[in-house]
């Protein structure tokens, strides 16, 4: 079951994102028994987004004994794989329910609970307030905004930053989310009038 959850991530991922490969020649990589995508990844310490963009026919519901795999070089992308590390452990959380104070894996989170939960899987402890949150890191523009940044609303259910949630992508968040569905889920960001009101700003933890 787990497999199935991380390479489901794998391809989620692949789909919503894309990176510049890097160029020139790659290394290979001989997949064994019970391979994931997401270990090749960490074992030679490049994002999932690389390794699917420069090896477009492997199919990560298939990574069997003997397949070969190209590593791509690595070119700075701790931030990257950072960012994926985060997003695969939260999309593994997809469908808990909302709980004000949350901070249980597959039983309850609220906002600032999930996204502590998805730093943690870097190391970093962040507080369980959305507010506290929002003073870390350094701020963002809008139109720079990339993966693994924290999106903030402010004036939902109280005056001030009131919710978080990880960007990855793609106009997307990952959250625990309380609009429509009170449950960690995927939504559209900008265009979506309830978060074009409520932005409040992203910040940056990840370089």
């Amino acid at each position: 079951m787990k497999k199935s959850i991380i390479l489901s991530s794998a391809l989620a991922i692949s789909i919503m994102f894309s990176s510049v490969a890097s160029a020139a020649t790659y290394d290979q990589y001989t997949a064994k028994d019970n391979d994931m995508l997401w270990k090749v990844s960490n074992t030679y310490g490049v994002s999932l987004s690389s390794l699917m963009e420069i090896n477009p026919k492997i199919d990560p519901y298939n990574i069997y004994k003997g397949l070969i795999i190209n590593i791509p070089n690595k070119q700075n992308q701790n931030w990257e794989l950072n960012a994926d590390a985060m997003i695969a452990k939260g999309m593994t959380q997809l469908g808990v329910p909302y709980v004000f104070g949350g901070d249980r894996p597959y039983e309850a989170f609220d906002c600032s609970g999930f996204t502590q939960y998805m730093f943690r899987a870097i190391g970093i402890e962040l507080p369980h307030s959305s507010a506290m949150q929002s003073d870390l890191g350094k701020f963002v523009p809008a139109n720079q905004l990339r993966k693994g940044d924290l999106i903030f609303l402010s004036d939902t259910y109280q005056a001030g930053v009131s919710h978080v949630a990880l960007y990855i992508g793609d106009n997307k968040v990952l959250q625990a989310g309380t609009m429509g569905t009170r449950e960690v889920k995927i939504s559209t960001l900008f265009g979506t009038p309830y978060y074009d009101s409520h932005y409040w700003g992203a910040r940056r933890l990840i370089d």
